[in-house]
């Protein structure tokens, strides 16, 4: 097995407008530099790569650009590399909608230095061994859906409401961690795969938020434990891959005052991250993998979408309705005020790309949307790699994509989507089916290897 890493700088010009609000934004300074990151990954002929960038979203066009500059440039074929977003709300803005230009020549540079990342790993690899382990990060991340008193479910309904009841979902703690050797033992790398929304700053200054931290956080304690110099300069390769999170988030409602404490929330994330990372790589032995263990698979799924006559309805019944919360009103008061704006010829369906990677013990499955926690925890207890994780917003930007029960039970996510019920239930289906097609991909090589 070949393993190499690679990061390229993607932090924007001033002045460019920031994605993640109702408002429009106009940056005016760098908290933190943004980066696209790359692992590659090889075993013989067989390349696959994965990509986390700093940003809200990438459009599957753009992802579309990546993989051709990626094949211009290395042997990996486009269908092989998987791009995900690690939807930080303090970056630019990758879509265009009503209110929000983004800036063509930016995204055209940032295709380019991203597939250059891709380069840069591939030209770095070398012999590796690899390893997993799973650990637990409690305490920093929660549901942000509730049922109220009311019968309807709120988001963000406010620390310390007494009209809560209980929350509305599930949560995934998990912290899912690849180690990367090289063949005399030397720690390369690190994967960790966790999920929160990365909205914990807000401002008008580019940050990669809890990523950042999490990444500057993992060099700087792997400095520390193994030596390797300036743990800055990018030589150990970190790729923090931000699991399904489309709701949730850092407020803890019952905890009030949890706000003030020390440290912030995106620190405490960030590093909290850090920590159990370096904790679960540490008692990883990786090893040499018996037979062929790297492949990709992907599929793509034909969803209906939501007509804007029947959205428009619903929006105008939501904001009748009493019982709705703030954050739902608002969305609905958004898609009235820009209706006339959108267009009116949309097709009926769209067409969303399911990405599996096998790596070594691991599956990554790829969905590009904003997914909630309890679908992710289904491909997680399905997949029969021990391994499994998910890329939220992978491939592709379709927003929310909230299960089929959610729908019909209020909140901002639901309002804000727009492919119909049922839709994330297809792709997670279909990304357990590939993940048994690799798993079987895995065992027909091993046993062809061994005569």
């Amino acid at each position: 097995m070949l393993v190499g890493f690679g990061e390229t700088l993607i932090t924007p010009p001033l002045g460019l407008e920031m994605a993640g609000y109702f408002s429009n934004r106009l940056a005016d300074g760098v908290l933190d530099e943004l980066y696209s990151r790359a692992l590659v990954v090889s075993e013989g002929d067989e390349h696959i790569a994965l990509v986390v960038t700093d940003l809200i979203s990438v459009a599957a066009p753009d992802v579309a650009r990546v993989r051709e500059l990626v094949a211009a440039r290395t042997p990996i074929p486009p269908e092989n590399v998987m791009v995900a977003a690690t939807h930080t709300h303090t970056g630019p803005v990758t879509a265009n909608r009503p209110g929000f230009t983004r800036d063509e020549a930016y995204m055209g540079s940032w295709a380019d230095k991203t597939a250059e990342a891709v380069r840069i790993a591939f030209t770095r690899r070398v012999e590796a061994v690899v390893g997993a382990g799973a650990g637990n990060l409690p305490g920093v991340s929660f549901n942000r859906r509730y049922w109220m008193k009311n019968g309807r479910v709120h988001t963000n309904p406010g620390i310390g409401n007494p009209d809560i009841v209980r929350p509305a979902g599930a949560i995934d703690t998990q912290v899912t961690v690849l180690r990367f050797d090289d063949l005399n033992g030397n720690p390369i790398g690190l994967l960790t795969n966790f999920g929160c929304h990365t909205d914990t700053i807000g401002g008008t200054k580019y940050s990669a938020d809890w990523v950042g931290v999490a990444v500057r956080a993992i060099r700087s304690l792997v400095a520390e434990m193994y030596g390797g110099g300036d743990p800055s300069r990018g030589e150990f390769g970190v790729i923090v891959l931000n699991g399904a999170c489309g709701e949730i988030n850092h407020h803890d409602v019952f905890t009030p005052g949890r706000a003030k404490r020390w440290p912030t929330m995106t620190r405490a994330i960030g590093v909290g991250l850090a920590a159990e990372t370096m904790r679960v790589a540490s008692q990883i032995l990786p090893q040499p993998a018996q037979g062929p263990t790297v492949s990709s698979r992907s599929a793509w799924v034909t969803l209906e979408r939501i007509p804007l006559e029947q959205r428009i309805r619903e929006a105008q019944e939501a904001l009748a309705d009493p019982r709705t919360g703030a954050m739902e009103r608002r969305r609905a008061q958004s898609l009235l005020e820009t209706a006339d704006l959108l267009p009116k010829d949309e097709p009926p369906t769209v067409n969303a790309e399911v990405h599996v990677l096998q790596l070594g013990p691991a599956a990554i499955l790829g969905l590009p949307g904003e997914i909630f926690s309890e679908s992710g925890l289904i491909f997680k207890s399905q997949a029969p790699q021990a391994f499994p994780m998910v890329a939220n917003l992978a491939n592709g930007a379709l927003g929310y994509v909230p299960p089929y029960r959610a729908y019909h039970e209020g909140g901002y996510e639901t309002r804000s989507a727009w492919v119909k019920p049922g839709s994330v239930e297809r792709m997670v289906a279909t990304g357990i089916e590939l993940a048994q097609q690799c798993a079987v991909d895995a065992r027909d090589a091993a046993s062809q290897a061994a005569g």
